[in-house]
């Protein structure tokens, strides 16, 4: 009844073929329209569950606070000067920019300084006020004086196992780099101007006290963070945010080259640097896919079939019903995503497939002796079974990802379905028209005598071999993907040469901060309190930013403490004894007391290095081994120049000096110490820490990677325990992560159910379904087993090559089959070579649209183009070379 009612449309289309050409460029011409209002959702978002409670929690973020992530500037390549005084100067100018809600280059010191008393340790904040105590009964003092009585405390101590450890470790780090700086001080050509006390304070765990600057490990990178004023994450909104960060940093520069100075190599990275640079490089990729596949496929068909009509009869239904696809995306989904937006490539290679079967079907009813309209009704209905089976195939399995629970292959099941239908809709009715209006011409076709050769050429029981040895390694190809390894890596999708991409994994490897952070919200003082101190004891996290510091339990008590201070710090015998300090300075005799007591540091360090190797503490003895390599080094360079290195370290020492006289006026100032509420804090503070409702925010850095799943689970284990409401890309790629595997599982198994069930439905016959489907599981196979052998991973862009190859490769499978059942009683290999002719062009045609795809920069994109490729080119070899074996087994027992 199809096949009838199919024929009877075919020639009424190849009767009124202008008519519906009319309707065809309707239609068109309504799908062009509807496609150029197709918005491209370019967040990573839209390809996520957003009826999850973590996509609900980032959402609540969002629209309180919102963006979710910082882009964060890298600056390197120049001077720690340089970096610091351009780091500063960007910040200014970003804040001024209408896209820009806030630029951080550091914390604000001022602010942090003049509150010290609310968020110095309590232990701290004790000794401060015992050496200021001590420091005002102190009479007067001499730098001699102190020196002989560091020596002699030196002496008379003895190294004891009752220690705080980690106590132990800190000061040692903290006196390891106090001798790099004194170091530093020695090398340099000029003196130093400042003390830089970032590596010293950094080491004891209280960077903030410095400059405030966020930095690498080494120093040598310094970094800003930026904030949009926009909450989306779309391409509309990351584009002119990073668009206006990259202009600003260029003006800078080249500002800094005008001056003579050096201008810092600046980089963008974080998840809207990597996000805007994916949308910019799918977009280009798409571009060149689209027309590359479109040329080559159209080259590929003309160089065949050597003949422009014949060429057009295939290409523009296939064309007609790609555009159309685009149309049902706006009516059925309404948008693309970044991976519905790259699968009108992979529509031309298996839209020309049909084209290609129906045409040889006509060119047969033509040679028979037909005439044109009846022969193109004929071929239409002669071709029909296989091209329904073949799409009906490819149909139901696209259709069977939109069941998925992941929306980003879902949606692609959706349009991808809807493509396929409509492109067989163009096949069936546009082509007739076509070919009715330039009708190729017909060359003469060899007869099957010429090349039919006896079956007894190749044994049945060689063929035998054939297929067992082919499904053997089918076999072990299927459990060799099943053991695959997934690769979690986003950042691995991205092109090879990715900045964004590159400073990104430097962040986590180098420095403390990352831009896939963790957050906490609380809507109490008392409640984020409680998760910023669990979250920074957990392990997997590497910093936690909060304002509770500033905000401690015994605010009160530290006010009293701060103001007893102040009064202490109005003594005048502590600043009179700075400044006979600085007065006296450094001269011959406490250089060499100096030198002295390095001497006996040395031999101290010796007994408690052995004691900790003793005990088997590893990093104490790598501590103390770094201490006494670095004291050796100064020791070096004092004896070297001696009066060179005298007047070094007199300047050191008053450089030091100054620094205390700063904090005696520092601490002075606590006369007004009081405490403090959210609303006193400086506008960069409080726009990142605290919304407009009041609700209370805390980020945290994670220690390792969030693309490994390991590190990843360990994390949200321990960021649950701390607040289940905690938000951020880690919760949200958690899920993502794994809705992706179970989606493909899931996909993948019904695509091969319901492909295998459509097949039996249709064929019927046992032999024809084991033809039809053989070749197609046997290439699967080897297809798994060779991305296996070539190292490949499954990863978020290709793990949906099996099932689209399955779509893809059925083809060829069900022509073979096709051709099998209409030629009975011929030989399987003349069989096989007749249908491998059309099978060999559709399967160029596909392979063309595959190998455009494999020129994506987009490692992702290209990604997918090589394992469907791959798959493609198996299936195309198991057709060819192991259906003819299954034939001839399966047609051996047909005679028998």
């Amino acid at each position: 009844m199809l096949k009838s009612l199919i024929y009877r449309l075919s020639i009424r289309s190849a009767r009124h073929p202008w008519w519906v050409l009319l309707a065809a460029s309707v239609i068109t011409a309504l799908a062009i329209f509807a496609s150029i209002h197709l918005p491209v959702y370019t967040s990573r978002q839209a390809l996520l569950p957003q009826d999850t409670e973590v996509a609900h929690r980032l959402n609540r973020y969002l629209e309180t606070f919102g963006a979710s992530s910082d882009l964060v500037v890298v600056l390197e390549s120049a001077p720690r000067p340089v970096l610091e005084s351009f780091a500063h100067e960007l910040a200014n100018r970003l804040r001024t920019q209408p896209e820009i809600a806030q630029a951080t280059d550091r914390i604000d010191t001022g602010f942090l300084h003049d509150h010290l008393y609310l968020i110095l340790p309590p232990d701290q904040l004790a000794q401060l006020e015992q050496g200021l105590s001590a420091a005002v009964k102190m009479p007067k003092i001499s730098l001699e004086g102190l020196l002989n009585s560091a020596a002699s405390a030196s002496t008379s101590e003895k190294p004891s196992g009752e220690v705080d450890l980690q106590k132990a470790l800190i000061g040692i780090k903290g006196a390891s780099a106090f001798v790099r700086e004194w170091q530093r001080w020695l090398d340099e050509k000029d003196a130093p101007a400042e003390i830089d006390f970032d590596p010293i304070l950094k080491t004891v765990g209280a960077e903030q006290l410095g400059k405030g600057y966020f930095s690498s490990h080494d120093g040598k990178m310094l970094l800003l963070f930026v904030h949009a004023k926009a909450t989306g994450e779309d391409f509309e909104t990351l584009a002119p945010f990073n668009q206006r960060i990259n202009q600003v940093a260029a003006e800078l520069s080249k500002e800094y080259l005008e001056r003579g100075l050096t201008a810092p190599h600046v980089v963008l990275t974080g998840l809207p640097a990597i996000e805007y640079e994916e949308y910019i490089d799918i977009e280009r990729d798409i571009k060149l896919v689209i027309w590359t596949a479109a040329g080559l496929i159209g080259a590929l068909i003309f160089l065949v079939v050597r003949s422009v009509p014949w060429a057009l009869a295939i290409f523009i239904p296939m064309g007609l019903g790609a555009v159309w696809s685009l149309g049902f995306a706006y009516v059925a989904v309404g948008h693309l995503t970044i991976i519905t937006s790259s699968f009108l490539a992979i529509l031309f290679g298996l839209g020309a497939d049909y084209g290609i079967f129906t045409t040889s079907q006509i060119a047969e009813a033509r040679r028979s002796g037909k005439p044109l309209i009846e022969a193109i009704g004929s071929g239409i209905r002669d071709s029909f079974s296989a091209v329904l089976t073949a799409g009906g195939a490819s149909l139901l399995i696209f259709g069977t990802l939109s069941t998925v629970a992941f929306p980003g292959f879902a949606e692609l099941g959706i349009i991808a379905a809807g493509g396929v239908l409509l492109i067989l809709v163009s096949t069936w009715i546009v082509q007739p028209a076509i070919y009715a209006l330039i009708p190729p011409k017909i060359r003469a076709k060899k007869t099957l005598s010429k090349t039919i050769k006896s079956n007894r050429k190749i044994p049945r029981w060689l063929a035998l071999i054939v297929v067992i040895l082919a499904g053997s390694a089918a076999a072990l190809g299927i459990r060799s993907g099943l053991e695959m390894g997934f690769d979690y890596d986003v950042l691995a999708l991205l092109p090879r040469d990715s900045k964004a991409a590159e400073y990104q994994r430097k962040m986590v490897t180098e420095t403390d901060y990352q831009s896939e952070i963790v957050i906490f919200t609380a809507h109490t003082l008392d409640e984020i309190r409680r998760i910023s101190e669990e979250a920074q004891k957990k392990p997997s996290i590497a910093k936690v930013q909060s304002i509770s510091s500033f905000f401690p339990i015994d605010a009160a008590q530290r006010v009293d403490a701060a103001q007893r201070m102040a009064h202490l710090a109005m003594q005048p015998a502590l600043v009179q004894n700075i400044a006979g300090l600085n007065q006296q300075g450094l001269d011959g005799k406490s250089f060499r007391s100096i030198q002295r007591l390095l001497q006996q540091s040395l031999e101290k360090i010796e007994a408690y290095e052995e004691q900790a190797f003793s005990s088997g503490n590893q990093p104490l003895v790598q501590g103390l081994e770094e201490l006494r390599s670095g004291i050796e080094s100064l020791q070096a360079s004092l004896e070297k120049d001696p009066e060179t290195a005298r007047l070094r370290s007199e300047a050191l020492l008053r450089a030091l000096l100054a620094v205390a006289t700063d904090g005696v006026e520092q601490v002075r100032d606590w006369t007004s110490a009081r405490a403090i509420s959210p609303t006193d804090l400086p506008n960069g503070l409080r726009e990142r820490f605290v919304a407009g409702d009041g609700t209370l925010a805390a980020y945290a850095y994670p220690a390792k990677s969030v693309y490994d799943p390991v590190n990843l689970d360990e994390l949200m284990t321990e960021v649950y325990q701390v607040s289940p409401e905690a938000t951020g890309f880690p919760t949200t790629h958690q899920v993502f992560s794994k809705a992706v595997v179970s989606s493909f599982s899931q996909g993948t198994k019904a695509a091969i159910l319901v492909c295998l069930a459509w097949l039996a439905f249709i064929i019927r016959s046992p032999r024809g379904i084991l033809l039809a489907t053989l070749p197609l599981v046997i290439g699967g196979g080897w297809m798994l087993g060779i991305m296996k052998l070539a190292g490949l991973h499954y990863n978020y862009a290709n793990i949906i090559a099996l099932p689209l190859v399955i779509a893809l490769a059925v083809d060829y499978g069900v022509w073979l089959s096709h051709r099998w059942m209409a030629m009975k009683g011929e030989d399987p290999i003349a069989i096989t070579k007749d249908a491998g002719r059309v099978i060999l062009l559709a399967a160029g045609t596909e392979l063309a649209g595959l190998g455009a795809i494999t020129l994506a920069s987009y490692r992702g994109v290209s990604g997918l183009g090589i394992d469907i490729t791959i798959g493609l080119m198996t299936c195309l070899a198991s057709t060819l070379f192991i259906a003819p074996a299954i034939g001839l087994i399966l047609s051996s027992s047909r005679k028998k």
